[in-house]
């Protein structure tokens, strides 16, 4: 049975100092997070909650939302124990394979997956923040939803909001394609046409370095991470 490729790439942009973005690996299982700018902690909650669902190792959809769950409460306890980190938070989005080579793909915040199969792509996660919460209800259009302010008001998250973070899992067909994790440092400067197209070619690696460059020079005003996988 031959193992997934993927590989991963992040900058820190042109704008910030810091890198609050983390992404991790395990044996079939990829994670990305994205700490809260302008958050104490943000880089502290962000390799937290990696490391943890790592450590996890979640192989069904159980396992994966209570995972989320336990870092949603490891972030809310380090933050509580700690005046400095008060209010830290970070977004999660993690993609698991199953044992019968199903692949499950969970979020909570507006980090994304995106599947890239057949040469089409479609989001496989849901953003929650207010932008998705006004298109949804139809007041938005996509096109106007894209460049919102919404965008960058979260209505969930591990740690910093109150709610409970339980994580939205779906499931993909175990033949998936080529998925892509990425924080909104990728999203806000491309739009999905772009990502695509720059998804699409070369191996994971070369497809990773193309997406994080480009996000940089079209702007670069976050942090970028990207985790492209061929399952």
């Amino acid at each position: 049975m031959n193992a997934s490729i993927f590989a991963a790439a992040t900058h820190v942009g042109q704008v910030r100092t810091n890198n609050e973005d983390a992404w991790g690996s395990g044996d079939e299982l990829w994670v990305v997070a994205d700490g809260m700018g302008g958050h104490a902690g943000g880089e502290v909650a962000s390799r937290m909650v990696v490391q943890r669902v790592l450590e996890a190792a979640p192989r069904d959809a159980d396992a994966l939302r209570a995972a989320f769950v336990a870092a949603h409460a490891g972030v809310v306890a380090a933050a509580e124990a700690d005046d400095r980190l008060f209010g830290m938070g970070t977004t999660l989005v993690a993609a698991a394979r199953t044992t019968d080579r199903r692949v499950l793909v969970a979020s909570v915040g507006d980090s994304r997956v995106y599947l890239l199969a057949d040469g089409t792509m479609t989001a496989v996660t849901r953003d929650d923040n207010e932008a998705q919460q006004l298109l949804d209800d139809g007041v938005l259009t996509p096109e106007q939803a894209r460049v919102h302010p919404g965008q960058f008001i979260l209505t969930a998250s591990i740690g910093a909001h109150t709610r409970a973070a339980v994580p939205s899992v779906d499931e993909l067909p175990a033949a998936a394609g080529r998925l892509l994790l990425c924080t909104d440092g990728l999203n806000g400067e491309l739009d999905d046409a772009a990502i695509a197209g720059l998804l699409a070619d070369g191996t994971p690696e070369q497809a990773a370095a193309r997406l994080v460059t480009a996000a940089v020079q079209a702007g670069g005003r976050d942090n970028v991470t990207v985790l492209v996988v061929d399952l």
